[in-house]
């Protein structure tokens, strides 16, 4: 059957661009750029007096760089006690990006940066910072799921880091390029050309572009089952000195048990450690069932509850804002979905990312308005999907980001918190700021879980959201079922004053398990939130957090 799967997955492409051909007006109206916004990054958290520097850039109607941006932008904050520039210019600014250093904050709280545009009076905002003397982390951010074309995407991986690194300003990105694959290259090719230095040189791009307080990057691969013969699991490794490939094809590790049983063996021979993340699990073409495997929640103790496929926290029919709608679809069957492994009682947490094939970290492109890109690119970078799924709508979605919580930026320290899943996620480009904790303990300080004195005990449930845009709503989820909301406003012009929310609940009620109370279920209650902002565009920004595990002693 494994041959197949090029066959399958080009008759489901071919499909797909028949059905969503863009028309010839489109693509021509969009090789025209236009100014359409600014997007200005800050650090989440500093302390007070801490210089910091601001990253903006230009993006056109497609949220391509627009470099002919020539304007003046003046420059205020919340913070009546900061020291910043008043103007910020973009005369020089040739690639369409301006990083602006200088900036202090001295007030502690919540603090944004407002962006003017003096020609036409546009107002943009920052992403919010959290100025404070005494962090418990430091919020760091990533896009951990990239493809490059040494898989089926497009351009370098030296490309892609520096535009992760200098031009969204990210904190940590990996490349995951498919151990085996099909269509634009057969399984077995694909995996040869990966044991025969495709690998190392993943690991080679990833030790030279990691710089310890400035820049991470975790070596990795995508363990890739072909199509409609099982999901994907991407593999991350703490050191690529030990790194090692087991591929999908092998028969020594080609399924997810057999994986986890060798990396556990690998584990066991080495210092550094090993993490494994499934992604669109409710994707149909390539599922995962958690109901079906003998899953490994030591091994895999996150999950990818959102990329540019989608959301697989809940079913689409379920106010699920992003159903899975490239390739296949949505599978509509339990077991899928991020809802089903909590209710099994496998404690994973959620990351983001884009799963993008091409050579933007943090901002994937596919899911704008159709446009061709530049003859520029094509040399650049190549053809492959992250260039073509650019002229087509794959009915995609932005990417994804993984917020992580960490003490400091170096490796070891970010490959603990994917372990130990001090990390929550956020759809693209939106590093919305989300504290949430049970009897004050959050998703950094959990470790195996929360422990109450009895059944009966009470719990505090504290959620804390300084968001991009105004907050329309705020949802705990717990047991798999909406449990408390807090509505905030519909209005994507509301001010400032809307963009944070915060509220505090007892849960008074005994502790009953996912199961609801039966004894041969899983033990505690499982608690998640899903914060959703209020938007005029195509999708608002939104963010998965959790989930705490209540048990009781």
């Amino acid at each position: 059957m494994p041959s197949f799967g090029p066959l399958l997955k080009a008759k489901e492409t071919v499909k797909v661009f028949a059905k969503n051909a863009p028309s010839p007006r489109t693509l021509l109206r969009n090789r025209r750029q236009q100014f359409d916004r600014l997007h200005a990054i800050c650090p989440s958290t500093v302390e007070p007096g801490e210089s910091l520097s601001v990253t903006v850039q230009v993006w056109d109607q497609c949220e391509r760089l627009y470099g002919d941006f020539d304007g003046t932008v003046t420059l205020e904050t919340t913070d009546p006690e900061a020291v910043h520039p008043d103007t910020l210019s973009f005369a020089d600014a040739s690639d369409g990006v301006v990083r602006q250093t200088g900036i202090q904050f001295a007030s502690p709280g919540i603090h944004y940066l407002t962006l003017t545009v003096d020609r036409t009076g546009e107002q943009f905002i920052s992403n919010p910072i959290r100025v404070d003397s005494d962090h418990d982390q430091q919020v760091y951010w990533g896009d951990i799921h990239l493809h490059s074309r040494l898989s089926d995407g497009t351009g370098s991986l030296g490309w892609g880091y520096r535009y992760g690194r200098d031009v969204m300003d990210l904190d940590v990105v990996a490349y995951t390029d498919h151990d085996t694959m099909g269509f634009f290259i057969p399984p077995s090719w694909q995996r040869s050309r990966m044991h025969g230095g495709f690998f190392d040189r993943l690991l080679e791009r990833s030790q030279e572009f990691t710089d310890e307080d400035e820049f991470v990057s975790l070596p990795g691969y995508e363990w890739t089952k072909q199509p409609n013969q099982g999901g994907h699991i991407n593999v991350y490794f703490e050191d690529p000195e030990d790194a090692q490939l087991f591929d999908s094809i092998a028969s020594e590790s080609r399924t997810y048990e057999q994986l986890w049983s060798r990396l556990r063996e690998w584990d066991d021979g080495h210092d550094s450690g090993v993490v494994t993340i499934p992604h669109h699990p409710a994707e149909a073409m390539y599922p995962f069932d958690f109901a079906a495997v003998d899953y490994d929640d030591e091994l895999a103790p996150l999950v990818e509850v959102y990329s540019q496929w989608g959301s697989s926290e809940q079913p689409g029919g379920e106010n699920n804002r992003f159903p899975l709608a490239m390739g296949q679809g949505e599978i509509g069957e339990d077991g899928h979905y991020v809802q089903d492994a909590h209710q099994l009682g496998y404690r994973v947490g959620m990351v983001g990312g884009s799963d993008y094939h091409g050579p933007h970290p943090g901002h994937s492109l596919i899911h704008t308005e159709p446009h061709l890109p530049s003859i520029h690119e094509w040399r650049r970078d190549g053809v492959g999907w992250g260039n073509i799924w650019r002229v087509w709508d794959e009915q995609s979605y932005p990417g994804g980001l993984t917020a992580f919580l960490a003490p400091e930026l170096s490796r070891s320290a970010i490959f603990d918190a994917l372990r130990s899943r001090s990390v929550y996620a956020t759809t693209q480009p939106h590093r919305i700021l989300v504290d949430f904790r049970i009897d004050g303990v959050d998703v950094a300080s959990q470790s195996e879980g929360i422990t109450v004195d009895s059944r009966e005990t009470p719990r505090t449930v504290e959620v804390h959201v300084a968001g991009t845009e105004p907050i329309e709503r705020i949802t705990v989820v717990k047991n798999t079922e909406p449990w408390r909301t807090l509505e905030g406003t519909t209005d994507a012009d509301a001010g400032l004053d809307a963009y944070t929310a915060a509220a505090e609940w007892t849960d008074e009620t005994s502790l009953t398990g996912t199961d609801g109370g039966d004894a041969s279920g899983p033990e505690g209650d499982v608690y998640t939130v899903r914060v959703r902002q209020a938007s005029d565009r195509r999708y608002p920004g939104t963010a998965w957090v959790g989930p705490l595990w209540v048990e009781a002693g």
